[in-house]
């Protein structure tokens, strides 16, 4: 799986405000990748700067493996913050200046007005959308060139239920058909909806990041290994005491059934004379990064 975007010792200040610091991420192609964090924590500038909108103060990104030229921006489709239309222009005409910038001929405004559900809309001034139809709009425009990458900041921030329900569903459908998605969003229940992996910020430092399932979820999970870690997931996964076992980098990840406890594991695997020199608790440390990130909100 290749590396679409690679983040490197990113960080960003405005005067005495230290926006980001230091920041890590490498999201791979396919991934629908969340990044998370409250108001402040960094997400809308680290999304702006590796969509060239502003420049960090130090470190480095890149996309597709690559330095980042403007070229390589025709690959990346993007909506930071509000989308920006003009008002009394109708929706075909805004998304026709939007080609013209982009060098993306006009043929193209009618699949994505079609894919965000807007076509028989397309007469209609922008001024008289609802919330929900304007941010639709704004996707609409990142999907001009059918862009490999989808880049959101906030996409169902301000939206009614409705709303939510209508931008979510057209994001999870791009996903779907092979694209990478970036999304930033304050929300843990649009992440968990939407994305397999995620990155949580906080006053511009990565906190935790890994996949959705291990960070929500609410089995315990836990990193085991031994003296022989294949033999020990062939006696485990014919055992009752677990839902899910997978080798990472050399340990054992392995997601128990209700009510097994670590210990119960030890145990087992003692009693199958395999002595566990390696056993740490994933979830419950993840877990109070997400209390501490809540508790911020």
């Amino acid at each position: 799986m290749k590396d679409i975007l690679t983040i490197r010792g990113l960080s960003k200040s405005y005067h005495k405000i230290r926006a980001i610091q230091n920041l890590n991420l490498t999201i791979s192609e396919g991934q629908a990748y969340g990044i998370l964090g409250p108001n402040g924590s960094g997400k809308t500038t680290t999304l702006s700067i590796v969509t060239g909108i502003i420049h960090q103060d130090e470190g480095s990104f890149s996309w597709f493996e690559k330095k980042p030229e403007a070229s390589r921006r025709k690959h990346i489709g993007s909506l930071i913050e509000t989308p920006h239309f003009y008002p009394y222009l109708n929706l075909e005409k805004n998304l026709r200046i939007i080609c013209d910038i982009k060098g993306i001929a006009y043929g193209d405004i009618a699949r994505v007005l079609e894919t965000a559900r807007l076509y028989e809309r397309r007469r209609s001034r922008f001024s008289t959308l609802s919330l929900g139809m304007k941010q639709r709009l704004g996707i609409a425009a990142a999907l001009l060139g059918d862009p490999r990458v989808l880049v959101l900041d906030e996409p169902t921030n301000g939206l009614d239920p409705e709303g939510i329900a209508e931008v979510r569903e057209l994001v999870i459908e791009q996903v779907a058909m092979g694209k990478t998605l970036i999304l930033a969003s304050h929300i843990l229940n649009e992440v968990e909806k939407i994305c397999s992996n995620v990155a949580i910020l906080k006053k511009g430092e990565l906190l935790a990041s890994g996949p959705v399932k291990e960070l929500l979820a609410e089995e315990e999970i836990i990193e085991i290994s031994c003296d022989d870690n294949a033999a020990l997931k062939t006696l485990l996964e014919k055992s009752t005491l677990t839902k899910a076992i997978e080798l990472e980098n050399g340990l054992l990840v392995v997601t128990l059934n209700d009510r097994v406890t670590p210990a119960e594991i030890n145990a087992f695997a003692f009693s199958n004379k395999r002595v566990i020199h390696h056993i740490l608790s994933r979830k419950r440390s993840l877990e109070s990064q997400f209390l501490e990130l809540v508790k911020e909100e």
